[in-house]
């Protein structure tokens, strides 16, 4: 091979690399599917738990898989998270609730945020009155956040704002004495 032949090959093969890199650096690179639509299934485990099954789907219904999924309870206080998971690769996350959790209505939430979500209500929806005033074991399994319901008896409750409040304006009082004084003796 002469040495012209030689200078041609190898200004072929820089010019070839640079077509390389440049092809390279402008590739845009391989995006994941978007969700588009979640379906959830719920059904009770034979110890009394509830299992929840969440099934992810961009627009053409291929699985979306390693996307987060967010479920949320509806409380009387709003949406309350309780379980997270990322999606197999058949676009799945199946999460087991609590036996305490008592849920009327359960939310999941996928991608950016939370741009897919879907619901289910579970059971009739209705809550019927307590015949006995529960106490503090059975509060606990009513609500997943028990400190918003007092077992104490209501006197108990009254006579304990009586209390504080009676503290407060005494405070005043004693303040409004001491005022009246210093303006007594100036």
């Amino acid at each position: 091979m002469s040495l012209r032949h030689s200078r041609r090959l190898r200004r072929l093969v820089v010019l070839l690399a640079g077509l390389c890199i440049a092809l390279g650096l402008n590739a845009q690179p391989a995006r994941a599917a978007e969700p588009a639509r979640i379906t959830m299934k719920a059904a009770s485990t034979p110890d009394g738990r509830l299992r929840v099954t969440a099934i992810v789907v961009d627009t053409t219904g291929a699985a979306v898989s390693d996307t987060t999924v967010v479920l949320k309870v509806r409380t009387t206080f709003g949406w309350l998270p309780v379980a997270k998971g990322t999606t197999d690769a058949s676009g799945r996350v199946q999460v087991t609730l609590p036996p305490s959790l008592r849920a009327g209505e359960i939310a999941a939430e996928a991608g950016e945020d939370a741009q897919v979500s879907a619901s289910i209500r579970i059971g009739k929806g209705t809550i019927r009155e307590p015949a006995v005033r529960p106490g503090r074991g059975a509060l606990r399994d009513l609500s997943p956040q028990p400190g918003f319901i007092s077992p104490f008896p209501v006197p108990t409750q009254v006579g304990l704002l009586a209390v504080i409040l009676g503290g407060i304006w005494a405070t005043y009082g004693y303040v409004v004495w001491l005022l009246s004084r210093i303006r007594v003796e100036t």
